[in-house]
């Protein structure tokens, strides 16, 4: 977690991981691996990317369309002949890679190969840097400092499946890394079942509608955001009566989306909505046009031939790893970007996941009493398709699907009294799991016990940044949700502060716990301290000082973890952290590991082990619970 060092520069040779908005793809992870030369680099969702050579120094320079991470440059230093690698936002679109070499050094372009093993998985295989001296003065071991050649065609081994490519060789035009100064805006146009869905980042626009006289016109007036570059130009999507449509921008602060329809289709409206995006859909629904062409599920016109509902034949069969029900939401989860379609069949609600197949250990939610759903099925068709259906209880009503992020989506459910559910703080049980339960020891927990787990920091805030770019929020949320999971099966009601990569306050968080009378707060974290000392290792449990239950609490849990996990131990001890000091019920802080430590990373990044810590975790906490103190 390291409160006090959020400064700290976090090295880069090795692995960043990056969870991003929904509507962006994402770099998985990226390294530069000093002893092959190879720069590697992994997305979510294939790209194209542009790689060039350019002199004076010598850089290669690898740009990934449809990539954002954001403001902050990224660096780190290498060794003599490679100086440094950088990662940065070239524009609101593109992220970028530079590989920098000392200027007394340069490449053979025909020596450069750029290979991809799948259209996300990407590697560049650099030739060993040769030193330069002017032209005409060269020997047998220098190049000359001229313009390198064009990378030919025979220098890119293609993945399957996967659009090759652009490289060329150049003088730089520009300062080889310049940082985007926003990251918002329209990024996309989705073409829905229902109707156009624009997703925006970090904007809240306004839109105007307005028809034109002839009927063949509708002009959308969307102000407070801009566009992407690749968004300005004419699509003919073909759904809906659409004919053509042309998004452009009209000033800093404003964009203007024109469609050409029939002059007798339905009047369109728009809406903003709170998933970040603007909904515009014709009035009366799809079916007002009934001679119009809808798509099966959301095709995205960016990558037009990539639709978000992939064949069997032509894309990877996604598998469902998880479906959880919990408080008021059904949580689904894929080990790559969904593609569903939702529809009423009779009194269920079904959600129709394409190109997809279930885990062979997934197991369908258990229904108790008070669920908010009467009945849930959920089966394989021989299309390659998964069909859950719903049905909600008594008075229970369904507010649609919420995406959570490429790979997650969740349905959510409303009781008569409950206001929808927001993207800020959770005030319901987290999920349930569909894991096989890990083996807890001791009696189940007797009478209502009530306990906050809180996952530090998210969204925007990653906390400490370790060994290869691993991020503390992607660490602790999900030791988090698997210690509620655990917990849930032992009879423990549990809350968590937050269930993704959102941004949550800390008054928020003990607001929370307050107003749930929660028994006990967890608040889990992971350590760091500087790059130069990997020999920092251990787990650390803090409580508020002069807590005795606190003090009580925190070594239960601590000591549990050290028996179940082989870990340096570095105590128990008192601070003065935020949520710990405000909180009027025994709360703890768990510090799980270093993230700088060579150690510690070690488990931190397997998700094996982070299990078996959420497990020590929770089994600590049913110990406290259950009276048994050590």
């Amino acid at each position: 977690m390291t409160h006090s060092l959020r400064w700290l520069l976090p090295s880069l040779c090795g692995m960043f991981l990056s969870y991003l908005p929904a509507e962006a793809a994402q770099l998985q992870s990226w390294r530069f691996d000093q002893n092959k030369n190879r720069l590697e680099f992994t997305t979510d969702e294939e790209i194209r990317p542009r790689v060039q050579l350019i002199p004076n120094p010598t850089r290669l320079v690898v740009d990934l369309p449809g990539i954002v991470l954001g403001k902050r440059t990224l660096k780190q230093s290498l060794g003599s002949q490679f100086r440094s690698v950088r990662l940065g936002q070239v524009n609101a679109q593109t992220a970028r890679i530079v590989v920098e070499l000392d200027p007394a050094y340069t490449l053979d372009p025909q020596q450069v190969k750029v290979e991809g093993s799948s259209p996300t998985n990407w590697s560049i295989n650099l030739p060993e840097p040769k030193r330069w001296k002017p032209s005409g003065e060269t020997t047998d071991n220098t190049l000359t400092a001229s313009t390198p050649a064009p990378l030919s065609p025979s220098q890119v081994v293609k993945p399957t499946s996967a659009p090759s490519p652009q490289i060329v060789a150049t003088k730089p035009s520009s300062p080889p890394l310049q940082i985007a100064q926003s990251s918002s805006g329209i990024s996309d146009i989705l073409v829905t079942v229902d109707g156009l869905f624009l997703p925006t980042k970090k904007t809240k626009p306004k839109v105007k509608v307005k028809r034109s006289r002839n009927k063949k016109e509708i002009t959308f007036k969307i102000s407070g955001t801009t566009i992407a570059p690749q968004l300005a130009k004419t699509f003919t999507p073909g759904y809906h009566g659409i004919k053509s449509m042309t998004l452009k921008s009209v000033s800093d602060s404003e964009a203007e989306l024109l469609l050409t329809v029939d002059k007798d289709s339905p009047d369109w409206m728009a809406s903003v909505s709170r998933f970040s995006g603007i909904v515009l859909l014709p009035k009366g629904g799809p079916s007002a046009n009934r001679s119009a062409r809808r798509p099966g599920t959301t095709v995205s016109l960016v990558s037009p031939n990539r639709s978000t509902a992939p064949t069997a034949s032509t894309s990877q069969i996604n598998t469902i790893r998880r479906i959880d029900l919990g408080g008021r939401q059904l949580l689904i989860k894929a080990d790559q970007p969904i593609s569903y379609t939702t529809r009423w069949s009779g009194r269920a609600y079904q959600i129709t996941i394409n190109s997809a197949k279930l885990a062979d250990d997934l197991r369908k939610p258990r229904l108790g009493s008070g669920s908010p759903l009467s009945d849930i099925s959920v089966t394989e068709s021989g299309q390659n398709t998964v069909i859950i259906s719903a049905k909600p209880s008594t008075n229970v009503r369904v507010t649609g699907v919420q995406r959570l992020s490429n790979q997650s989506i969740s349905l959510n459910l409303l009781r008569p009294g409950q206001r929808p559910i927001t993207t800020r703080i959770p005030s319901t049980p987290s999920p349930t799991s569909t894991q096989p339960t890990p083996p807890i020891t001791g009696r189940p927990v007797r009478g209502r016990k009530v306990i906050v787990i809180d996952p530090g920091h998210g969204g925007p805030d990653p906390g400490a940044i370790g060994i290869g770019g691993l991020r503390e929020t992607n660490v602790v949320l999900d030791i988090s949700l698997e210690v509620s999971r655990i917990l849930q099966r032992q009879g423990v009601v549990v809350y968590l502060t937050r269930t993704r990569e959102v941004d949550v306050d800390l008054p928020p968080r003990v607001r929370l716990a307050e107003k749930v009378r929660a028994t006990a707060f967890v608040s889990i974290h992971a350590n760091a301290i500087s790059m130069s000392r990997p020999d920092v290792n251990g787990l650390e449990t803090y409580h508020a000082p002069g807590a005795r239950l606190g003090s009580r609490f925190a070594r239960t849990v601590h000591n549990t973890i050290l028996r179940s996990l082989r870990m340096p131990d570095r105590k128990v001890r008192p601070a003065r952290f935020y949520v710990i000091r405000k909180t009027s019920m025994p709360a703890i802080l768990v510090e799980t590991g270093f993230l700088t430590g060579a150690k510690d990373i070690v488990g931190l990044r397997n998700p094996a082990w982070r299990k078996r810590m959420a497990q020590a975790i929770a089994q600590g906490i049913l110990n406290y619970l259950n009276g048994r103190y050590n």
